[in-house]
């Protein structure tokens, strides 16, 4: 039996894949994340935030990696007022199942 490689940085070249991601459980403006240690952030598919026993913990999270594409609207308007959210591609881990790290 194989064992599924844990990724805990740069997973971009992973799109499309089936991934095992570790990182630290994030809530941000776009959803609940895993934050890896490189600081990239990837976003979990239909998951708001994480509750109270995950929020800021360590987490491995297993799934299909996807680019999601973020907002095309300037995230600065003409007047200097900022929105929240995000410009470009993001990744975001689809069907995703977690658990708190070992």
């Amino acid at each position: 039996m194989t064992t599924a490689q844990i990724v805990d940085a740069d997973p971009w070249h992973l799109v499309g894949q089936e991934v095992t991601l570790a990182g630290v459980a994030r809530d941000a403006h776009e959803g609940a994340m895993v934050l890896l240690s490189d600081r990239t952030p990837v976003y979990v598919k239909g998951l708001f935030s994480w509750d109270d026993a995950l929020d800021r913990k360590k987490i491995v999270v297993t799934g299909t990696l996807r680019l999601s594409g973020g907002s095309d609207e300037p995230l600065v308007n003409d007047k200097g007022e900022v929105s929240h959210g995000s410009e470009g591609d993001m990744l975001m881990i689809e069907n995703a199942t977690w658990k708190a790290a070992d």
